[in-house]
């Protein structure tokens, strides 16, 4: 009995195949993936979007590169903040935060050498500069913000200038400012900051550091009165938005359908080399058949959803296709497999096509339904029970406190 035991205990852990590197690794190097992303409200969404069965290593890879140059661009930071007041608090101002407008980088020969200047636009006309070390990295310049692995040491400080006097909107502002801005020093240009707001700091003009940033802020708020402009340089990468995003997705998905050894298969193969190539000029050779934020279009933004991001999985034409339609109603989608093989396995509802619905600002999410039913529900032909319930949490922007 003991030498059977002890055989036992020296037989090796079975070894598990990463979605996402391909690779079998022992269960100890893996751990929980958002495949939609939690910055866009994956944990609302059912466990289809969710697995255990990509490693550590490739979950930070993608969350930090992948999903986050997407997420921390122009592109994503403009969605995120689309049609967000639909689901805002009437009755609980703290819960009012918003995403931030980004304006670009101030081009003020003022700022002092070796740094950068973000002008960000906050709820009701906030007026927010971030002051950062600029970045070297032709990378971490195409984040809003710069590298999101930066320490808080180096993370900069940011100034916000209320605009409205409102409670409402005076409390919405700072969460939201506090809530972007997490690492960074948070000073607040508006006298009068109450007491006990102790996640935000009073600029001392004292300071050298400050007074010298304050000369900058200073004089765009002086322009703003007089209704003059402030020059900003917004960058912006046209190469590829998105692209290397929905393979991942596309790739995940499959294997989430298929199992991982779709990821050993043409099709998942050749999403995985586009989805881990770094280089987005080497990245052409893979011919995956998609369309980016930008090459996509808004021919579905009738299916669009307020705040919302819409995740359409079904077979067309014989492919296995995912289907995005952002907040704003520009389309993005990923062909996954046109593997007939692979087809004849597609579970039936998804060949006929599954929605789900995510909002993040809402934090809730609705789905699967089929394609059918949600376009029967949003045309106003059939209404949709969990549609509707999610409607029951929109209000009207215009019954919001005045700025």
């Amino acid at each position: 009995m003991s030498e059977t035991i002890a055989a036992e205990k020296q037989t090796p852990a079975p070894l598990v195949n990463c979605f996402y590197c391909g690779f079998d690794l022992p269960r100890s190097e893996f751990s929980d993936e958002h495949i939609w992303p939690d910055a866009l409200g994956g944990d609302y969404l059912p466990r289809f979007w969710r697995t255990d069965d990509v490693c550590a290593r490739c979950n930070s890879m993608s969350g930090v590169y992948v999903d986050g140059a997407f997420i921390r661009g122009w592109a994503g930071s403009r969605e995120r903040g689309h049609d967000a007041r639909v689901y805002l608090s009437l009755t609980e101002p703290l819960k009012t935060v918003l995403p931030l407008d980004y304006l670009g980088k101030l081009t003020d020969p003022a700022i002092p050498l070796g740094d950068v200047a973000d002008w960000w636009a906050g709820p009701c006309g906030a007026t927010i500069v971030h002051f950062r070390p600029e970045e070297t990295s032709e990378l971490w310049k195409r984040y809003l913000g710069g590298d999101p692995r930066t320490k808080k040491e180096a993370a900069g400080r940011a100034y916000m200038a209320l605009a409205s006097n409102t409670e409402y909107w005076l409390l919405g502002a700072l969460g939201s400012f506090k809530k972007h801005f997490k690492r960074a020093k948070r000073y607040i240009v508006t006298p009068g900051l109450p007491s006990n707001l102790t996640a935000f700091e009073q600029v001392n003009r004292e300071d050298p550091a400050q007074a010298a940033d304050l000369v900058i802020i200073d004089a765009m708020l002086e322009r703003a009165k007089a209704n003059q402009s402030t020059h900003a340089r917004l960058e912006m990468d046209l190469t590829d938005v998105g692209q290397r995003w929905l393979c991942k997705l596309g790739l995940a998905i499959g294997c989430q359908i298929f199992g991982p050894g779709f990821g050993k298969l043409a099709d998942g193969e050749l999403l995985r080399r586009a989805f881990r190539e770094a280089n987005p000029e080497k990245r052409k050779q893979y011919k995956v058949r998609g369309s980016g934020y930008f090459t996509g279009g808004s021919g579905l933004a009738f299916l669009a959803w307020p705040a919302g991001w819409v995740l359409q999985l079904q077979v067309l034409s014989g492919t296995l296709s995912l289907t995005i339609v952002t907040p704003s109603g520009q389309t993005m989608a990923i062909a996954i497999t046109d593997d007939q093989n692979l087809i004849s396995q597609v579970p039936a509802d998804i060949n006929a096509g599954q929605t789900w619905i995510v909002v993040p600002s809402a934090a809730r999410a609705v789905g699967p339904i089929g394609i059918a039913d949600y376009v029967a529900h949003i045309t106003g032909a059939v209404p949709h029970a969990d549609l509707s319930a999610l409607e029951a949490h929109c209000i009207d922007p215009s019954s919001l406190p005045t700025c």
